[in-house]
């Protein structure tokens, strides 16, 4: 299949910022569907009124609306009326269809780019990216003429730093020259923001947390959402988040030494140490045998989906060849080492080396 650009992504400014105002594109992808009637039937047809697609010599037709736009318009509208429900009273039963719609019209995009499907149309899904990054990139020139500082983009979103009164006249400003049915919304104000920097010292994509008014978290990308690694490192990284977004920049690296302690004195639960990860596939067709495939073979007889809970132990050979069931490890052999320099430091430098603290600073 033809490869095609995705989405626009603006590497972020790193650091903590304040008055973090996040506004993103509501159905971004199905809307742009709908405005564009974007449709294999109609992709470079002859008639009187077409759009071009930005960056590419094509375009679609716009006299009649096309099944799949019509198709894709009706699960919004339903979606949105149901949406307004929600906003006035909860109902478990109608939450769970808002989701169903939203998925559904979402869908379209990835069936115009995959090439089992009746719609496959690779051009249709190039398109809608580019009309996607072409939206994105409008927003951001806007908002920086306007004198607001873009910190971050990720193809339907814009983090500003500004006055909030500003912003929503600049939101409304913005609508006012969107067409169709796309419109971007506000979605939410930060008091704090943390954006770190990747390996290489540029902004992280994709990776970030801010906190509200009310102290309350939002976490994206850090290794607090991934499986892989153990809850003593995930749940040490989230208070460290949470101290550095309260100006405790000391207390945050005070409290990674004293975890580092705490493990070294194996003063923690051996249940935080367990790390789990879901077998995605049948184990005779995994060729790289990590710690969670041996695992499974020791235990036997393990399916497909089966989350597998290990613990590494002290002894010879690589940490997977060292990765026993948790069930079977006592707190004496585990590898502190290991912890320490695999998940504790690691996870806590994702945060601090922002404010260039080093491996030293925190295993003195």
């Amino acid at each position: 299949m033809r490869q095609y650009k995705g989405g626009y992504v603006k590497e972020p400014i790193t650091g903590i910022h304040k008055n973090i105002i996040v506004l993103d594109f509501r159905n971004l992808y199905p809307s742009i569907i709908v405005t564009h009637n974007i449709d294999p039937t109609t992709l470079n047809k002859q008639c009187k009124t077409k759009v071009m697609v930005p960056g590419f010599n094509r375009w679609f037709c716009q006299d009649k609306i096309a099944p799949i736009p019509k198709r894709i318009k009706k699960i919004l509208e339903d979606r949105w009326e149901i949406k307004k429900k929600l906003e006035k009273k909860y109902d478990e039963k109608l939450a769970k269809k808002e989701k169903q719609l939203k998925l559904a019209a979402n869908i379209a995009y990835g069936y115009f780019g995959y090439r089992n499907s009746p719609y496959y149309s690779v051009e249709c899904a190039e398109s809608i990216s580019a009309f996607g990054r072409s939206y994105i990139q409008m927003v951001i020139l806007k908002a920086q003429e306007e004198g607001f500082r873009v910190i971050y983009s990720d193809t339907d979103s814009v983090f500003l730093s500004g006055n909030q009164k500003k912003v929503m006249k600049f939101l409304k400003k913005v609508n006012n020259d969107l067409p169709g049915i796309i419109k971007l919304e506000y979605r939410g104000t930060y008091k704090k923001g943390l954006f770190v920097t990747t390996k290489t010292g540029r902004g992280a994509k994709k990776k970030y947390a801010l906190m509200n008014g009310k102290g309350e978290m939002t976490i994206r990308g850090f290794e607090t959402r991934r499986e892989d690694w153990c809850s003593l490192a995930k749940n040490m990284q989230t208070e460290v988040l949470k101290f550095v977004l309260n100006n405790q920049k000391l207390k945050a690296v005070n409290y990674v030494k004293n975890t580092i302690k705490k493990v070294k004195q194996h003063k923690i639960k051996l249940t935080d140490l367990i790390i789990t990860v879901q077998l995605t596939k049948p184990i005779s067709e995994y060729k790289n045998i990590g710690a969670h495939v041996r695992v499974a073979k020791k235990i036997g007889n393990v399916k497909v989906g089966t989350t597998v809970k290990f613990i590494i132990t002290k002894g010879k050979g690589s940490y997977s060849e060292r990765a026993e069931s948790f069930n079977k490890v006592k707190i004496k052999n585990i590898d502190e080492k290991y912890y320490i320099e695999n998940q504790i430091i690691p996870s806590a430098l994702r945060v601090l080396s922002v404010f260039n603290v080093k491996e030293k600073d925190l295993n003195e």
